[in-house]
């Protein structure tokens, strides 16, 4: 050291101390790289690396940089864990300017922070360190590290450099990390020229003439030198542990191929870039098999790469669009002719880098390459495993883990040998060239040059293109996907990167750092889910970093193919395919993991939801051959051709659904929609409890004008008792149905991951409002309360299974082995305890005091013990020993979780685990005080963690006890019919009941734990008889609130009471034990296309004898006799008196009421030639029964609001009036009643009403001059629901 300091005697203390600090940093880093031969000391050395250190300091003085820390690359890798720039040429204020001109690209981002330190050491391609992999690495004493250069030499390999500016960008996992070298290094050390051609360079071949040999029949060893300019670069491939590349080199429209295959030249990749001009000696004519005799360029152990002939460096592609000229010089130090192969290490074995064609389970990339490796090179990829499918349920009530169903990836043959691909079954390309010239600049780009050839599917709506080859310049902006390979380029573009192998350490593509983009596809509106603009690079495609980004950002490990990539390669995906699967798993990922779906399975769930949007034809493209991708002409790759804007299916989330059913539920909400024809008619009492319960109903797929995907677990609620499809950003309730109109839904689907695309999205509105009359509709203040019910309606044979759970997966397992036998996987041992029930009834949710329910079943054999679990699999013949015994079920607390999936004839097995008691399973009897023993059945108490499992199969000679279902007809007509009846039908009408005067309904919200108080009417018609319809009171008070009933659906009630009216008319009621299932929502999801079935016609006669089969609603045609009374009055609309010209007619209490409603009731007498009846007429009925148009029906009103009301009836043959029989109104009244426009021929439907007892009457009929005496049963008394104006359909007879 003192030998070295004497050269520095007359420098301050502390800059002696730096070069003490120097020469130790020499002595142990750099020193021992050295070659001893070399005949350099230590403190020879340091001289050397304080000299190159003070001219990249400052060139005009001799001041040395003690600011600057030396810093090895041990130390570099350990110490430091963020990001940081090194610079020896720039100043403060440099920097700083520097720092806010990135920042103020990219906003979001921080400038990288400054640190003086000195860098130096070797550059070598990481043979010397065993990581060859064809990329540049810094190394000394202590370590080495990769770094990325913005243009290099072959000149620089093995030689000490010293690094003026740099960045320094670590990794996540600890000791990784790379550097960004920002300017060109420094030669440390000046040594003799060791001149290596490999090849005499006056034998320096043209491209052209190379051309011309390739084509010849030569020998396959010939040996040539070919200079010319560099038109592609290929990237680095990995093929059965052979690495190599390709460059085309070019001149005046000839251009040779070049493989690059031993491995001390794989260095060369970062050496060379579109063009440049080299000079590559010694290579050798080889041929390429499964190209027709294809001849190719290839290195071989003496081939060396020389400095450019031609000074071609700084020339910018023409086709490049550009939007700052930035050139960098590519070599300074041209001086240094030192051989490149002079200092390198042995050659070590590569690493199994990833392939660009890998594959799963057996998928082959064969193109051999009889040159590659002096006999043949074969491209077979390594086989990528499939990892296990599972997702894992959250669910703290099952205890079940998800099968290990993974559907195996097809084996697909990616082989481009030489008998597999011809010219023939090439599809021309229409350009000529490789390289087009295109202004790729967006804001200018319109449709129609986006790409050419457009063409239509076969049988499908799908539009294919053609993409372009162009060059492009830009500035990466954000890194959408590192792991897919897709980027953003100046915040508009898109680049897709999935095609090429996977760079390590992201390759420099940072947010901020300037790219060049050479022979990728340029693809317009490809995916609605990425930018319109995509470019998207091939095994042709090159990328080159122009400038390195000044701003910090997060880098990934990477180096191999992620599973999108692997997938991609797999099934050989087209660009806008690989883009909606990138979307669907950054949306899996969101919602699904890590609770229900691992993240190492989230792929696995990707590329099953693209099986389900995408039909095979358009899932796969042709078969993958490398060789012809890179050389070819025209080029052909997986990129040529792309599909406009599809998949387009948006996979929402369940909170973006809810979202948006809140949103609609009220926006769609038309005040006026919800009321009938007479609601100018209705008072404020009964407009309001019209308005208090309404739906809307919308199919999925009118949601959006693209087609939506629903992706979420079905789970099994605790607290509501409901099926529900859970994601980790919402919760929906579903209310499931199967095809066969039942709600027999099988436990298996619980915890199954499924995929919905078709369902009906249903929301009820709960309003509470003191409208005073239908003329304030407009006026939304006077609704007072409202809230909202949101829930899917699905079919279960509609639902598509993406994960199963365990028990689903021992059903599709039992399906798809049925008839054949199979290995199977031996199940998990565990202790369990189970028996056979066969459910007969089932009670209803009660939530007072405790939440809970009671079902009926009878035990099919004793209680078995198992050493595992058994699920769901086939009963065995000794879980059906022993005698049947009835027994109840008693489902508290968290058990109330099965309602919906326990159905009466169904058989289930009752599961405890971990246990070998059998004395757990058995029912026992209830005891009352005093401990005497109830007449009840034995019964069984639940426990939370026991397991229930619906049992597919048929059982043999087990007879269900459960009671069959009436229809609605049986109920209403049968004299033998029980008091607690069952039946099925379909809601035609839904009221909901007066509440208590001054209570707030209790409506449950999404958040509520309960509802309460609320009572309903449903109005049920037979579904065969439309005719026959029947009243149901059904109190929702008792329990959970039960989900469908809307007009439309169809329904199964249980357990009501069946009750007679004072007027001999059947009704129903529910009991706290009736149960109300909705079966089907067709016919509420098609009404607006369907009409509903109109009621039979029936004879007057024929309707009145047969009252045992007496019809409720039905159509009759007959002439209107007489007008028996006509009612006209205005009414206060919120205390029903009779309203006066200006004020309500209530004095006690008085009434301040101004808003009245017009009301009128007509009875006519109509008969058919059968039998007359007694028909009412409601007010909105009345006009049209009057003929009067809508002119004389106001007129009308006007003239009755002066007195307040008018009433006339029939005495004899005239009709007349009690108050004022003289009266204009009421003479004119009488007239209209007796006219003929009245007294007509009339079609109308009817409703039954109260019927009055007493015998038959006989009276006198008239026919002509015939008089007939008659026997008149009483007439019956009739509703008229509707006139009709023309001929109608007439529905079968009842």
């Amino acid at each position: 050291m003192e030998e070295f300091l004497k050269h520095f005697k007359n420098h301050s203390r502390a800059e002696q101390l730096w070069l003490s600090q120097v020469f130790e940093a020499v002595q142990q880093q750099l020193f021992p790289l050295l070659d001893a031969s070399r005949g350099l000391s230590v403190s020879g050395l340091s001289l050397s690396v304080v000299s190159k250190v003070q001219t990249a300091f400052s060139s005009l003085s001799s001041d040395l940089p003690v600011s600057y820390r030396f810093v090895s690359v041990s130390e570099l890798i350990r110490d430091q864990r963020t990001a940081c720039c090194s610079s020896l040429s720039w100043s403060s204020a440099h920097y700083r300017e520097q720092a806010r001109g990135a920042e103020l690209k990219l906003p979001a981002h921080k400038a990288i922070p400054r640190d003086n330190l000195l860098l130096i050491g070797c550059l070598c391609d990481g043979r010397a360190v065993g990581t060859s992999e064809g990329v540049w690495r810094v190394r000394d004493a202590g370590g080495s590290l990769a770094c990325a250069m913005l243009k290099s030499s072959s000149l620089w390999l093995g030689r000490l450099m010293l690094f003026p500016s740099w960045n320094y960008i670590p990794h996540d996992a600890p000791g990784l990390g790379y550097l960004e070298l920002l300017e060109p290094p420094v030669c440390v050390t000046l040594e003799a020229m060791a001149f290596d051609p490999g090849g005499a360079l006056s034998e320096v071949m043209s491209v052209m003439r190379a051309a011309e040999l390739l084509r010849q029949r030569c020998g396959d060893q010939v040996c040539v030198c070919v200079s010319g300019q560099v038109s592609v670069v290929c990237p680095l491939l990995v093929i059965r542990g052979k690495r190599f590349f390709c460059l085309v080199l070019s001149e005046e429209g000839s251009s040779v191929p070049v493989f690059i295959t031993e491995a001390k030249h794989q260095y060369w990749r970062q050496c060379v870039c579109v063009g440049r001009s080299v000079c590559i000696s010694s290579l050798r004519v080889c041929s390429l098999q499964g190209m027709q005799g294809q001849r190719v360029l290839t290195d071989s152990c003496q081939s060396r790469l020389h400095p450019h002939l031609q000074n071609r460096e700084n020339s910018e592609d023409p086709d490049t669009h550009s939007v700052t000229d930035d050139t960098h010089s590519a070599d300074t130090h041209s001086a240094d002719t030192h051989s490149a192969d002079t200092h390198s290490s042995d050659t070590h074995s590569a690493d199994t880098h990833s392939a660009d064609t890998h594959s799963a389970d057996t998928h082959s990339a064969d193109t051999h390459t009889d040159s590659i490796n002096d006999d043949t090179h074969s491209a077979d990829t390594h086989s990528a495993d499939t990892h296990s499918a599972d997702t894992h349920s959250a669910d703290t009530h099952s205890s079940d883990t998800h099968s290990a169903d993974t559907h195996s990836a097809d084996t697909h043959s990616a082989d481009t040998h030489t008998d597999s691909i011809n010219d023939d079954t090439l599809p021309a390309d229409t350009h000529s060239a490789d390289t087009h010239s295109a202004d790729t600049h967006t804001d200018s780009v319109t449709a129609d040059t986006h790409s050419t050839d457009a063409v239509f599917r076969s049988g499908s709506a799908v539009r294919v293109k053609r993409s372009k080859l162009i060059s492009f310049k830009g500035t990466v902006t954000k890194i959408l996907n590192a792991e897919a390979g897709l980027y953003e380029i100046d915040g508009q573009v898109g680049l897709c990167l999935a095609y090429q192998p996977a760079q390590k350490w992201g390759g420099g593509l940072r947010p901020g750092a300037e790219i060049q983009l050479h022979n990728v596809h340029f693809i317009y509106r490809s995916s609605p889910f990425a930018p319109s603009v995509v470019l998207c690079a091939c095994l042709r495609s090159s990328l080159q970093i122009t400038s390195f980004s000044r701003l910090r950002s997060k880098v990934e490990v990477s180096g191999s193919h992620g599973p999108l990539q692997r997938l991609l390669l797999e099934k050989n995906l087209g660009p806008s395919q690989y883009l909606w699967l990138c979307y669907c798993q950054d949306a899996v990922a969101e919602r699904l993991c890590p609770r229900w779906v691992r993240a190492e399975r989230v792929c696995v769930v990707a590329e099953r939801l693209l099986d389900v949007v995408c039909d095979p034809e358009h899932k796969t493209q042709k078969k993958r051959d490398i060789y012809r991708e890179m050389i070819q002409k025209p080029h052909q790759c997986p990129v040529t051709m792309f599909c406009v804007w599809w998949p387009s299916t948006a996979l929402w989330s369940l909170k973006q659904l809810s979202d948006w059913m809140r949103h609609e539920v009220w926006s769609s909400l038309s005040l006026a929609s919800l009321l009938p024809p007479s609601a100018a008619h209705m008072t404020a009492l009964e407009l309001n409890s019209a308005l208090s319960w309404s739906v809307h109903t919308v199919q999925l797929t009118d949601v959006a004008p693209e087609p939506l995907l629903l992706l979420g677990v079905l789970e099994l609620d605790p607290t509501r008792a409901t099926l529900q499809l859970r994601d980790q950003t919402h919760t929906l309730d579903c209310l499931c149905v199967s095809e066969d109109r039942t709600a027999h839904i099988s436990t298996a689907w619980q915890g199954c991951l499924v995929c919905v695309q078709r369902c009906t999205l249903v929301m009820e509105r709960f309003m509470k409002s003191q409208f005073p009359s239908w003329k304030h509709l407009d006026q939304p203040s006077y609704i007072t309360h409202k809230d909202c019910r949101l829930y899917l309606q699905l079919c279960v044979d509609d639902l598509i299974i993406i994960s199963p759970s365990a028990a689903m997966s021992r059903c599709l397992m039992e399906d798809r082995q049925a008839g054949r036998a199979s290995a199977k996987r031996p199940p998990t041992p565990v202790a369990c305890v189970s028996v056979l029930l066969r459910l007969e009834w089932k009670q209803a949710v009660l939530l007072r005091p405790e939440p809970g329910f009671v079902c009926g079943a009878v035990c099919l054999g004793d209680a078995q013990r198992w050493s595992h679990d058994p699920k769901n699999t086939r009963p065995l013949e000794r879980e059906r020993l022993g005698d049947a015994q009835q027994i109840e079920l008693h489902f508290t607390g968290s058990c109330v979780r099965w309602f919906p999936v326990l159905h009466p004839g169904c058989v289930y097995r009752l599961i405890a685990r971990n246990t070998e008691d059998v004395s757990l399973l058995k029912a026992k009897g209830v005891l009352a005080r005093g401990g005497v023993t109830q007449l009840s059945s034995p019964a069984l108490l639940l426990q939370p963690q026991w397991r229930i499992h619906t049992i597919t199969e048929e059982l043999p000679d087990t007879q269900s006890g459960v009671p069959e279902f009436l229809s609605v007809s049986e109920v209403l007509l049968s004299s033998s019919a029980p008091e607690i009846v069952s039946f099925r039908g379909v809601i035609t009408q839904r009221i909901t009941l007066q509440e208590d005067s001054g209570s707030r309904p209790r409506i449950q919200s999404q958040t509520a734990a309960e509802e309460q108080d609320v009572r309903l009417r449903l109005t049920v018609r037979d579904a065969e008889r439309p005719g026959h319809v029947i009243d149901v009171y059904v109190d929702l008070s008792w329990g959970p609130y039960t989900l469908g009933l809307i007009p439309g659906a169809a329904l199964s009630v249980r357990h009501v009471q069946r009750k007679l009216s004072k007027v001999c008319n059947v009704y129903c009621r529910s009991l706290p034990v009736s149960c109300v299932c909705v079966t089907d929502l067709t016919s509420v999801c098609s009404r607006s296309g369907v009409a509903p079935p109109l009621p039979p016609m029936m004879l007057l006669g024929e309707w009145a004898a047969s009252r045992t089969q007496r019809c409720v609603l039905a159509q009759v045609k007959g002439h209107v006799v007489c007008v028996l009374s006509l009612r006209l009055q205005w009414t206060c609309s919120l205390c029903g008196s009779i309203f006066g010209q200006a004020s309500c007619g209530r004095t006690h209490p008085p009434c301040d009421s101004t808003s009245a409603v017009f009301q009128a009731e007509a009875k006519v007498v109509l008969e058919d030639g059968s039998a007359d009846a007694h028909v009412w007429f409601s007010s909105d009925s009345v006009c049209d029964l009057l003929k009067l148009n809508a002119g004389q029906w106001e007129g009308l009103q006007r003239h009755v609001k002066v007195k307040g009301h008018v009433k006339v009836y029939t005495r004899g043959r005239s009709m007349t009036c009690d108050e004022d029989p003289d009266d204009v109104l009421v003479q004119y009244l009488s007239c209209l009643c007796s006219s003929a426009a009245v007294c007509r021929q009339i079609h109308l439907t009817c409703r039954l009403r109260a019927q009055r007892t007493g015998k038959s009457q006989l009276k006198k009929v008239h026919r002509g001059q015939t008089e007939f005496i008659c026997k008149f049963p009483p007439a019956l008394q009739l509703q008229c629901t509707h006139i009709h104006t023309h001929t109608s359909t007439v529905s079968h007879t009842c």
